[in-house]
């Protein structure tokens, strides 16, 4: 059985080829019925093509049409020298893995595979050949790689071998990303029209899909609209998720509208989000400041913290009371003098020779509006060491309730 499937192997050079025909210039015209026809083309250069002249190894001349002809094999030489030389090799271990080996030499790698399967047909125990096909010893049997991963319980999934339970998390994850990418082209269609089409706008309010909070998010970051953002933020509310969460708590921080940012807020009070607190404490140390000498993003933390209303920001806010900055001061030429200012009223005359880093610090007004809102309007102003006492006392009188409890 074994031998006739290496003879059909060789099918795209029938053996009729190698008696007389020239190496470089047969060919192999397969019929529309299943023939073959074995033959150097004698009018290649006919155009439109109509008809297919051959010249036979025989020496005779066929013509057929071009409706007779479903393909034309060309062959390599090699593939020629083999169907000249497989026969002189006997159907023996040692016969068929020397011509296992010239096909290696000569490039013929499934004639070479079909040989070498040949050779473990007649002893199975031959580790060359074995190995040659992929085979390792595995709790004492030859199995391929495959069957070891298939025993192992791996399942090939798209090239790779992986646990059932991988597979059925990636399957997972392409659905996710197929829904959220079909958000994604269906958002912004409807955002395109939700300014001029009632409808639209409607669709928009109405969405309350897990799978549509990427999109969202994305839009709520890039549109210009105030009004479409505030929209997007009662959205991203109602659908609730870690996620849509997120969402909120970036543009609660990172929006330029006031509005906007308190509508994000209050969605997140409904739900006394606490990773939207702790993502709002870590805006605490934000060292930037705008050109007025003001930590934007400190004050808007500490806004989104006093909204929030939750107690566990105090420690933080207290650190965050007064924080030092760095700015470039850009100095005049050489030999010449600039003035310097510092934003808490300091100032200076400095020489000119290129820019310079000055450090200052910030008292930030918000934080402390958050500290008086949290602590029950307590005030002691900027004076972070009285704050840091208090809290501590606080913190006492918490554990001693404790423990009398």
């Amino acid at each position: 059985m074994h031998l006739m499937r290496i003879f059909a192997a060789g099918l795209t050079v029938l053996l009729l080829l190698l008696q007389g025909a020239d190496r470089a210039r047969a060919d192999v015209f397969v019929l529309d019925n299943g023939g073959r026809v074995v033959g150097e083309l004698l009018n290649p250069d006919e155009s439109p093509r109509k008809t297919y002249v051959i010249r036979t190894p025989a020496g005779a001349e066929i013509t057929l049409e071009r409706s007779q002809i479903k393909q034309i094999l060309h062959p390599r030489p090699e593939e020629i020298e083999y169907e000249k030389i497989r026969p002189r090799y006997p159907d023996t271990v040692q016969g068929q893995w020397d011509l296992a080996q010239w096909c290696l030499e000569n490039g013929l790698r499934q004639q070479r595979k079909d040989h070498l399967q040949r050779v473990i047909e007649l002893d199975p125990d031959h580790a060359d050949a074995r190995r040659a096909l992929g085979y390792s010893r595995f709790d004492g049997k030859w199995k391929t790689y495959d069957q070891i991963k298939t025993d192992q319980g791996f399942v090939l999934y798209k090239g790779h071998w992986r646990l059932p339970q991988e597979v059925q998390l990636l399957q997972e994850k392409e659905k996710i990303e197929v829904a959220e990418k079909t958000w994604m082209q269906k958002l912004e269609r409807l955002l395109s029209n939700a300014s001029n089409d009632h409808q639209a706008y409607q669709a928009i309010a109405a969405i309350n899909d897990p799978f549509a909070v990427k999109a969202l998010a994305k839009a709520m970051h890039e549109d210009p609209r105030d009004q479409i953002r505030l929209l997007l933020a009662e959205v991203l509310g109602r659908i609730g998720t870690n996620p849509a969460l997120q969402a909120l708590a970036e543009s609660a921080i990172k929006d330029s509208v006031p509005e906007v940012r308190l509508t994000c807020i209050d969605q997140l009070k409904k739900r006394d989000n606490a990773a939207a607190v702790d993502y709002f404490v870590g805006w605490l140390s934000d060292k930037r400041n705008d050109n007025k000498g003001n930590s934007v993003y400190i004050n808007r933390a500490a806004e989104a913290l006093k909204e929030m209303g939750n107690a566990s920001a105090i420690g933080p806010l207290i650190d965050a009371l007064v924080t030092s900055h760095k700015r470039i001061i850009q100095q005049g030429g050489s030999g010449q003098m600039s003035a310097t200012f510092s934003p808490q009223g300091g100032s200076g005359m400095t020489m000119g020779g290129g820019p310079r880093v000055e450090r200052f610090q910030l008292q930030n007004r918000a934080v402390l509006d958050a500290l008086i809102s949290l602590s029950g309007d307590v005030n002691f102003g900027f004076d972070i060491r009285a704050w840091k006492g208090w809290y501590a006392a606080q913190k006492r009188q918490s554990v001693g309730k404790l423990r009398r409890d």
